[in-house]
């Protein structure tokens, strides 16, 4: 067997293999003695039927692919090992020929295990944003309490107004062109001030049972793309008017927000360790995420192309269930985001591709440093766990044992030994802000907010988008030890996921 090799990138090579004549010549005996055992043809008992007769009805290009199927996978085998090749995951086929009484060619695509030179990680210069939780902050979010359980009368005897909540009839045109979902006139519960701002103006001053057509323009700042600047026709036909009122904030309503306290008083404690304990994990995010993407930046990362298709697709799959608890369909989920399948896998891809690189990044500092994880570590996520979920750590190890979720919590504690050892070696000097001045910061980086068009559908009574302060985005920087040393007969990629809280069971 002759086997040449050619390097296609740093994490994927081409085998091309020829395996002998008197080989292949002995597979396609063996594959037309398999095809000729189940021909029947009149006079013959089934597989009975003479060589010299049966090739004129065998389909020789099935034999050959038989044939081939069959010296594949030993001559693949035996081409890794003359190679000196360790693949990382299951190689693409090619085909290349296989003519009477020459050789079988085929070639390889094998991937390769990914590749990490490690840039600058000590000494790197970062900033911690310590966020002070102000008395303002806890009156929001005690609003955002009473928002939750407010009440949603209807309104007889006035016009529209800013705040209300009103279930339409509507319609849609962009342009000239339908928006696929709002073709036909659909029930659609809008609240006032939630949306472009021209449609928002139009909307006040309305009367039951008034039809209503309002011409708005798209801001440039548009979350959808696709629509910003374009001219849209909105034609209403107003069916309700409700109001939204807000129960007052008392002892009861307390106990029905949070069981485990007694008073207006102790809810507002409770919040406000709530919220201090947010803004500790959401600087803590920030701090991590700019630390391992300095690192990745300098970093010189190669991965194998089946490491993002398994990202990309693990995500889609989660989407798509997601969008069938929720009883969407992926056409009605394009619609709404404006985007096609092709871009929603490119935004993915971008995602998916970060992810890896912080993993690898992450598992080469835990290599290099040899940082390790110990049974202890797990014990010590499994115990942070059953605090969260109220239960004994017993019943979360039986929970996640029956679960096979102990790699993923050893994943974790990795993840955090890395993170600490890296923050400690690196150069962090603190800040502190309030709310209301990071997310100032925060929107002069984003250049502004985009508005947001709130549309609920009719069955669905009225509630109010809680509005939490801003966190920091946290990054996906779970390490991947086992994606980067898995061997070949293992090597699908599995998922790696943002920190999350294990499901536990009851405790009973």
């Amino acid at each position: 067997m002759q086997v040449t090799t050619e390097q296609l990138d740093p994490c994927k090579i081409a085998l091309t293999i020829s395996v002998e004549p008197e080989k292949v010549e002995a597979a396609r005996k063996k594959a037309f003695q398999q095809a000729i055992s189940s021909l029947q043809l009149p006079g013959f008992r089934r597989g009975k039927v003479p060589p010299h007769i049966a090739k004129n009805y065998v389909d020789d290009g099935r034999v050959k692919q038989r044939a081939a199927e069959s010296l594949v996978p030993d001559a693949y085998r035996e081409a890794l090992t003359e190679a000196s090749v360790e693949a990382f995951a299951e190689p693409d086929m090619e085909f290349v020929s296989m003519e009477d009484g020459e050789a079988f060619v085929f070639k390889a695509l094998v991937p390769l295990r990914p590749q990490v030179t490690l840039g600058l990680y000590k000494g790197l210069a970062l900033e911690r944003r310590n966020i002070t939780i102000t008395d303002s902050d806890v009156e929001k979010e005690l609003e955002n309490v009473r928002g939750r359980f407010a009440e949603y009368p209807e309104v007889e005897d006035r016009v529209t107004e800013a705040g209300d909540f009103l279930m339409v009839d509507l319609t849609a045109i962009v342009e000239g062109q339908d928006l696929p979902e709002l073709a036909e006139p659909k029930a659609t519960m809008i609240e006032i001030g939630k949306n472009i701002p021209d449609l928002d103006a139009g909307l006040v001053g309305l009367t039951k049972g008034e039809t209503k057509t309002i011409e708005a323009t798209y801001p440039e700042t548009f979350e959808n793309e696709g629509l910003r600047g374009k001219r849209g026709v909105f034609t209403v036909t107003l069916k309700e008017i409700r109001s939204r009122v807000l129960p007052e904030l008392t002892d009861e309503l307390a106990k029905r927000v949070n069981p485990r306290v007694e008073s207006v008083e102790a809810l507002t404690a409770d919040i406000r360790t709530r919220l201090e304990k947010d803004a500790v994990e959401a600087s803590e995010n920030e701090v991590e995420f700019n630390l391992v993407s300095k690192i990745v930046e300098t970093s010189q990362i190669h991965f194998p192309e089946v490491l993002l298709r398994a990202e990309v697709n693990a995500e889609l799959q989660q989407l798509s269930q997601t969008l069938e608890q929720n009883k969407v369909t992926a056409e009605q989920y394009l619609a709404s985001v404006g985007k096609t399948v092709e871009q929603l896998q490119a935004e993915m891809s971008v995602g998916a591709t970060q992810r890896i690189k912080n993993s690898l990044v992450l598992s080469e500092v835990a290599r290099t440093e040899e940082i390790t994880v110990e049974d202890a570590d797990v014990d010590a996520k499994l115990a942070e766990s059953a605090e969260q979920a109220g239960v004994s750590v017993a019943a979360v190890r039986a929970y996640v044992e029956s679960q096979n979720g102990l790699d993923r919590y050893r994943d974790q504690a990795l993840t955090e030994k890395i993170l600490t050892y890296l923050k400690g070696v690196s150069k962090i000097t603190e800040r502190t802000l309030t709310t209301a001045e990071l997310e100032a910061e925060e929107a002069a980086k984003a250049g502004g907010e985009a508005p947001a068009v709130e549309a609920a559908p009719a069955e669905e009574k009225p509630k109010k988008k809680v509005a939490t302060k801003k966190k920091v985005e946290e990054p996906a920087v779970e390490a991947a030890p086992a994606a980067a040393e898995a061997p070949a007969e293992e090597a699908k990629p599995k998922r790696r996921t943002k920190k999350t809280e294990a499901e536990t069971p009851a405790e009973s």
